[in-house]
């Protein structure tokens, strides 16, 4: 087989990428992204970059190490289950480098008239946020048809474009399998296209097969063909995230990651082969019968309150990782909503089948048994403005009497700002879903006070008429705590408390709370499982605690996660 002459060495595809200008990074989160080629650019001490991508994460956090970035364009920017990303939190408190925080609408908008060579796109404004007074991603917009308001956004083109894709046949065609995050949409906005595979396979099996998202050849700058380029991010079906090897380098400074390759290597290659159907088996085998006497703990209680706004009907999207939120998903559709459509990885995944929670092999389950595999463009776009999703449950680091959510910065008593992750695609789903479902794990004064310092998130469409004049649902707006349940009041515009946790106080909420409580009429108690539901939680949801990741911290937190894994690595090895 004859490969083009777009296939290039590592060192080549480094040495495109120039000083003074801007980047995007392809994948998502722990998945395909492009670390080998990230570090050997790195190698080369590149200056004055601009970094643009839906999220920052790992690789924000390799290039702040070198002192490589002038700008950044994101979302948000965290380690999701290993928590805030250190460097790109000085980063922000020092004011070092200018951050411009886009909604995840406004940025695929942005990129999408970049894709098309068209200078602005409007979409569905995000009403209540103060991102776009904050950060002027975006203006409002009137339509000149039908005089409604939207908002509009210039075309964003990056400079160059960092991939890892699945494979490439011999011309350079370039096939991403399974969830694209927005990598179609960024390639198409990108002056160079640079791309790492794990496999190169000819052009007769990609027509043959057509599995996965295509980026066409005539996009393609250059090619490297690199097995285990996202390592130790992942790149399902070939290996999976290694969270031993992310764990371990997350744990230390200067940030080295790939350390666990030799180790774990047989680990997150097997992976690849598990079935949901063995999982399952599994675990049942090893958890059969088991009735745990302990008491209800705070995790699920919020589970199940949680899992108890869903049916049949819904519609969920889980976005970024958070346990909690899934394990609630997982546990409707096993108690009482076995049709709820779940979609997994931004709507990577499309409506996937029950499954145990699980750390490791979420991606591989979910690719076995989804009906079909979207990008993020699909889901905001399609999805989300046109009012299909039902509840999209975030977690929140503050909230005020209003319901509205802070998930960028704190103002600190002392001067200066803590800087948070950022709110992802918080400022349009607040208003675009039919209910807005948020959750704190720690009720306190620090997480409830009178008014957020910054809105990054807030229900600007919440009467019922303002929601169907905009084409919306009407929905709830709902937050929930290891105390309480609140709901906004439709005529006041203010939280107040619905239902209280079994063995919690009204004072208990009070002095935990920074504004004055109130009450709503009729005020109950939270409904509790019964024992044979919560044996369903504890050994067939999540018999591995992933829920509990969210509600430890320090050493504690780090002790669960190597049991996790632990539990997972011996699951594996029953593999034949």
């Amino acid at each position: 087989m004859k490969l083009s002459s777009k296939f290039k060495s590592l060192n080549h595809l480094s040495g495109l990428i120039k000083n003074n200008t801007s980047i995007g990074i392809g994948g998502h989160h722990f998945a395909r992204l492009p670390i080998a080629l990230i570090n050997n650019l790195l190698k080369n001490k590149p200056k004055n970059l601009e970094f643009i991508s839906w999220s920052g994460g790992l690789a924000l956090e390799l290039f702040l190490q070198k002192n490589s970035v002038k700008k950044i364009q994101i979302c948000f920017s965290s380690l999701d289950i290993f928590g805030l990303a250190p460097l790109f939190r000085k980063t922000c408190e020092n004011k070092k480098i200018e951050v411009i925080d886009w909604s995840a609408l406004g940025l695929i908008k942005a990129l999408r008239a970049g894709q098309q060579n068209i200078d602005s796109e409007i979409f569905q404004y995000p009403w209540g946020s103060d991102l776009p007074i904050k950060t002027k991603f975006c203006k409002k917009f009137k339509d000149p048809i039908s005089k409604n308001q939207f908002a509009i956004v210039p075309s964003l083109k990056i400079d160059n474009f960092l991939l890892h894709a699945s494979r490439a046949d011999e011309d350079g065609n370039v096939e991403i399998l399974g969830p694209r995050a927005l990598d179609t949409i960024m390639a198409g906005a990108s002056k160079q296209v640079i791309v790492t595979v794990d496999e190169v396979v000819s052009r007769d099996i990609l027509a043959r097969e057509k599995k996965g998202s295509l980026i066409s050849k005539n996009f393609i700058k250059a090619i490297a063909h690199i097995p285990y380029g996202a390592y130790p991010t992942s790149s399902v079906p070939y290996y999976i995230t290694d969270y031993e090897d992310l764990k371990n380098a997350f744990l230390k400074t200067p940030l080295k990651i790939g350390t666990s390759f030799k180790k774990n290597k047989q680990f997150v290659t097997k992976s690849n082969k598990l079935g949901s159907k063995f999982f399952k088996t599994y675990l049942a085998k090893n958890y059969k019968n088991k009735k745990s006497k302990e008491k209800i703990t705070s995790d699920e209680i919020m589970a199940f309150a949680l899992a108890n706004e869903y049916n049949n009907n819904s519609l969920c999207s889980s976005g970024a990782v958070s346990p909690l939120a899934n394990v609630s998903y997982f546990l409707a559709k096993k108690l009482h909503a076995p049709k709820l459509i779940l979609t997994t990885m931004t709507y990577g995944h499309h409506d996937v089948s029950f499954r145990p929670m699980t750390l490791s092999f979420s991606e591989v389950l979910d690719r076995e048994t989804c009906i079909n595999y979207w990008g993020g463009d699909d889901s905001y776009s399609i999805y989300y403005q046109n009012g299909q999703i039902t509840h999209e449950v975030i977690g929140a680091a503050q909230i005020d009497k209003y319901g509205d959510v802070n998930n960028i910065e704190i103002k600190k008593k002392s001067g200066g700002v803590l800087r948070l992750p950022g709110q992802g695609g918080m400022a349009d789903v607040c208003n675009l879903h039919q209910h807005f479902v948020g959750y704190v794990t720690k009720h306190s004064k620090l997480s409830f006070v009178e008014k957020v310092d910054y809105v990054s998130a807030g229900r600007g469409l919440f009467k019922d008429k303002d929601r169907l004049r905009a084409g919306l649902k009407p929905g709830d707006v709902k937050i929930f705590t290891n105390l309480c349940i609140f709901e906004k009041n439709k005529k006041t515009g203010l939280l107040e408390v619905t239902s209280i946790h079994k063995g919690v106080t009204k004072k208990d909420i009070e002095q935990n709370t920074s504004f004055k409580v109130k009450y709503k009429k009729g005020c109950k108690i939270t409904k509790m499982p019964t024992t044979s539901q919560l044996n369903v939680l504890r050994y067939i949801v999540d018999p591995l605690n992933i829920r509990k990741l969210e509600f430890t911290s320090g050493e504690e937190r780090i002790k669960l996660l190597e049991e996790i894994i632990r539990k997972e690595k011996k699951l594996i090895k029953n593999l034949n």
